[in-house]
């Protein structure tokens, strides 16, 4: 300990119940802080304004930063015409009304759908909760061999009817065709 304190180390030690919890506080080496500068706000302003102008200069110097075109944003001018704008056909009120009521009845439709559809999935998992229930109180081996996963289930190959025809060797040739990176680079 003697020579822990020619060091002139500031540690302490702390301990709590039981002889395992001994704690030890960190070195803690810091001067006192420095006392703070008093600015004039005057010089403050000043200087921050001298910077501001200091950055105009440069930014003048070198100029307006390149945009970059926009190329996708082009449009045919013939496609802006105002011969080419369709005119606003409000529907008359006995139209609109039928087609209020037919999106209700439409949203009562798919609403009772899904219902149906989710009771009927959760009576097929209640019941097939019960019948593994069942089936192992009567066998744990067969209980097991259950609920074990098929392997066989996955990849699953469903082939059905499409809306054209399949393409002989598509794989083989690429639709888009050659790629070829045109994109140019800014700076």
């Amino acid at each position: 300990m003697a020579s822990l304190q020619g060091l002139q180390l500031v540690r302490n030690f702390f301990t709590r119940a039981g002889g395992l919890s001994i704690r030890a506080t960190q070195v803690l080496r810091a001067e006192p802080p420095k006392k703070k500068k008093r600015v004039d706000p005057k010089q403050e302003v000043m200087r921050q304004q001298r910077l501001l102008k200091k950055l105009k200069k440069i930014q003048f110097k070198m100029g307006d930063p390149e945009l970059k075109p926009i190329v996708d944003f082009d449009v045919d001018r013939k496609l802006m015409e105002d011969d080419r704008k369709r005119d606003d056909n409000e529907a008359d009120f006995e139209t609109s009304e039928e087609r209020a009521r037919l999106q209700k009845a439409w949203s009562r439709y798919k609403f009772q759908q899904h219902v149906t559809e989710t009771n009927t999935i959760k009576k097929s998992i209640r019941s097939q909760t019960k019948a593994l229930e069942e089936l192992r109180l009567e066998s744990e081996e067969l209980y097991q061999a259950a609920i074990q996963r098929d392997p066989g289930l996955f990849p699953l190959l469903i082939t059905g009817p499409t809306y054209t025809p399949p393409v002989t060797d598509y794989s083989a040739v690429s639709p888009d065709g050659d790629y070829i990176d045109v994109t140019k680079q800014y700076k």
